[in-house]
């Protein structure tokens, strides 16, 4: 963000790389396999192609958003490989407006239409949390994500947080995390996500930055480097919690 119009900072924890995008498949697939290593040989072909098409997606839409950061997270849990994305991105608006009112509106706007299947294959819970920075509108929306061979999908998990700026700032920020490893998602990437959302911290033009409060563990990844290690304390998953 522009420090004349204010600033935005917040902690990426560490098990989370920088993402570098690309529009070459064929770069696409070298990056995926430099960032798995020696596991990727545990992955089969679709899932390493599935993990590309994921990773030229991302470099696509990283073009068309206000991205602030983006990474990618390879560990384990459970001794199981495990992999996720975090974009940290803001969505300008037309005009400043209090935290609580935006909040409320976008708690309206993302809501799952009236009378919306739940066996259809698209879920996306709605919540509203306190985060230190401000109030927080989470979706969490399970889609079947990739289509492999024969009939075959991998879910993929997409959690999107939204942050109104506070006023004099217009806009909202949006921390979005996305995995397919969706077992993994309560004790692996709620924590991490929380610990984002925890750690935003907004300056005003002329003035200090907005208390945040300590960020929260990011416990529950090991990564893969270390040989992998088994999970933390399981986090708590911030549909079940305000992020205070």
């Amino acid at each position: 963000m522009n420090p004349e119009t204010g600033t935005v900072e917040f902690d990426v924890p560490a098990v989370f790389e920088e993402f570098r995008a690309t529009d070459d498949p064929e770069e696409a697939y070298e990056l995926v396999l430099d960032r798995l290593g020696e596991r990727a040989a545990e992955l089969g072909a679709d899932r390493r192609r599935a993990l590309t098409d994921l990773h030229l997606t991302g470099s696509a839409a990283l073009g068309e958003l206000d991205a602030l950061w983006s990474g990618t997270c390879v560990g384990t849990l459970d001794g199981q490989l495990s992999t996720a994305t975090l974009t940290v991105a803001r969505l300008d608006t037309a005009d400043p407006a209090p935290q609580e009112a935006v909040a409320a509106a976008l708690a309206e706007i993302l809501a799952p239409a009236p009378g919306t299947a739940v066996g259809s294959g698209h879920r996306r819970p709605v919540r509203r949390f306190e985060a230190p920075a401000g109030p927080v509108v989470v979706a969490l929306e399970q889609t079947p994500g990739w289509q492999l061979g024969g009939g075959r999908s991998v879910p993929l998990l997409s959690a999107k947080a939204h942050l109104p700026l506070p006023p004099p700032l217009p806009g909202v920020l949006i921390v979005e995390l996305t995995t397919p490893d969706v077992d993994h998602w309560t004790d692996g990437y709620a924590p991490l996500l929380v610990a984002v959302l925890r750690s935003v911290r907004f300056g005003m033009p002329g003035s200090a930055d907005t208390p945040a409060g300590p960020a929260a563990p990011a416990g529950g990844i090991g990564p893969v480097a270390s040989g992998g290690n088994g999970p933390g304390t399981p986090g708590t998953d911030p549909f079940g919690t305000v992020l205070v």
